[in-house]
């Protein structure tokens, strides 16, 4: 009878915690919801104690565990900012924000064990280390296609576990000293935004960043100075400036780059030595720029790349042994190759080796269009 009435009382217990669990969410006050979190907190220690070996999980300890755990699983869930959707994990949080009426940061109802922020396509116009303060587990911080001309210099300040930031289609001209000192980041991206220039000292000379997006802005030059400061970087985006040249050394620190991305630029040429130090390119892009010609050891000691695309430019004809043989994929389509005895390295290698899509003679008048791969040694003009 006495084990009856135990059992009966934990139940009733539970029920009435799950009840006043509901009641609470409901009303949805803030002064409510403070309270709250002091009561969760309370709650998971109560929970760690029950869970360690050195208690007996009997029946009644059982119950007691399960309606905590309901109680805190309900109240997460509707513990997250109006505009916002949030998702939770047993080791993460996730927030996401794309209402595009939201103009300020939304604060309010923001769990602080947050792991993973997005807030995207809205009129948010300014951001503060006071905001992200609030979230100091956060590690990952998605801001794509707001209104932000500017951060604060100390806008990562006490964000010890964030590796990425993502600040793709905003407005940001310029970047203050050291902004991205106070973050372990790996992963940065600057894509489509308004940058004319990128200093040094964005970032610590020891950064651990291995990915860098500067795509889509109006960089005239590359920010070598930056770049002697990532030694650790594996990909780097630089497509979409407005870059006329690299200087030889401007790549000389990347010795860990895999795949680099010059694509939609303004290049008209290459120094021999570009890429001398970048052993660990597996992947290449230099399509759509204004390439007239390529010096005959541009590519060599690249002995990892596999993949290469100098489709659309200005191209006539290659220098014999521009191309690696270990190289698997190389797009030279949409140049105006001139089909006479220049193109003979040209022609040879695409008959040993297969490409991807054919390049087209655009010269002279009766071969054009024609497959340079299908070209006769008389055609091009070469003794048999």
């Amino acid at each position: 009878m006495e084990t009856k009435l135990a059992d009966c009382s934990v139940k009733y217990k539970v029920h009435h915690v799950l009840e006043q669990c509901v009641y609470v969410c409901v009303r949805g006050r803030e002064r409510e919801r403070e309270r709250e979190r002091t009561h969760m907190n309370d709650s998971l220690l109560l929970i760690r104690n029950l869970l360690k070996p050195s208690h007996a999980m009997d029946r009644s300890r059982g119950l007691i565990v399960l309606g905590l755990v309901v109680w805190f699983r309900v109240y997460g869930a509707l513990s997250c900012p109006v505009r916002c959707t949030c998702h939770f994990g047993i080791e993460s949080i996730e927030a996401v924000c794309p209402d595009a009426e939201l103009s300020s940061y939304p604060a309010a109802g923001l769990p602080a064990s947050t792991t993973s922020l997005t807030i995207q396509f809205t009129n948010l116009s300014s951001i503060s280390a006071h905001d992200l303060g609030a979230t100091p587990l956060l590690q990952e911080l998605h801001l794509p296609g707001n209104r932000l001309s500017s951060l604060p210099e100390n806008l990562f300040t006490g964000l010890n576990h964030l590796h990425t930031v993502d600040l793709t289609g905003n407005q940001l001209q310029e970047l203050p000293a050291r902004v991205f000192y106070h973050a372990p980041l790996l992963n940065l991206v600057l894509k489509d935004n308004r940058l004319s220039s990128v200093d040094a000292d964005v970032l610590p000379t020891n950064s651990n960043l291995t990915w860098l997006d500067l795509s889509g802005n109006k960089l005239k030059k590359i920010p070598s100075a930056l770049l002697q400061r990532l030694n650790r970087l594996e990909t780097l985006h630089l497509s979409q400036n407005l870059l006329e040249s690299i200087p030889s050394e401007t790549f000389h620190s990347l010795h860990a780059l895999e795949r680099l991305h010059l694509e939609e630029n303004k290049l008209q040429s290459l120094d021999t030595k570009a890429f001398g130090h970048n052993s660990s390119l597996t992947h290449l892009f230099l399509q759509k720029n204004k390439l007239q010609s390529l010096p005959a050891m541009v590519f060599h000691g690249l002995d990892r790349l596999q993949y290469l695309d100098l489709s659309e430019n200005q191209l006539t004809f290659l220098s014999p042994g521009t191309l690696g043989l270990g190289i698997s994929v190389v797009e030279l389509t949409f140049n105006p190759w001139h089909c006479d005895a220049k193109i003979e390295y040209l022609w040879k290698r695409l008959n040993n080796v297969a490409v991807q899509s054919e390049p087209r003679c655009a010269s002279p008048e009766a071969l054009k269009d024609k497959a340079i791969v299908e070209l006769t040694r008389k055609e091009l003009g070469l003794a048999d």
